[in-house]
């Protein structure tokens, strides 16, 4: 599994987070038309850093709503999910992915989309993993 597929499996096996969303979890662009909100997209942000076989993967994660408050919302149950309840950081296994550290590096705020009445409230998760354990 890849950092990317790991990321995934988390967000979809988190109940706070597709009680709002369902299944409308994606890896890379979402798809162009889909009306169904509210909605995930996420990729990597750029290639990472290495060090003694640890990897460091930014992740950009976009939680778009037709509100603001929506998108939000569904940004915090993310980020929640992602970096602890305490904020100090998720450890542990997922769907055999062993991550070392996953913390919010940024929030980055709200932005109005210009394709309709659409929020994102994007932010950037760093997951923290042994090489190794990518198959």
């Amino acid at each position: 599994m890849k950092a990317y597929e790991a990321l995934g499996w988390w967000l979809l096996n988190a109940t706070a987070v597709t009680n709002i969303t369902s299944t409308r979890i994606y890896h890379g662009l979402r798809p162009q038309g889909d009306s169904d909100l509210p909605v995930i997209n996420y990729y990597e942000l750029g290639a990472g850093k290495v060090s003694g076989g640890i990897k460091s993967q930014p992740f950009s994660v976009n939680c778009r709503d037709k509100t603001p408050a929506g998108a939000r919302d569904l940004a915090e149950e993310v980020e929640i999910t992602l970096t602890g309840s305490a904020r100090t950081g998720m450890y542990g296994t997922g769907n055999g992915f062993d991550v070392a550290r996953s913390s919010l590096q940024a929030d980055q705020g709200l932005i109005q989309e210009q394709d309709g009445d659409l929020f994102n409230a994007p932010i950037d998760i760093i997951l923290v993993y042994d090489l190794s354990t990518v198959s």
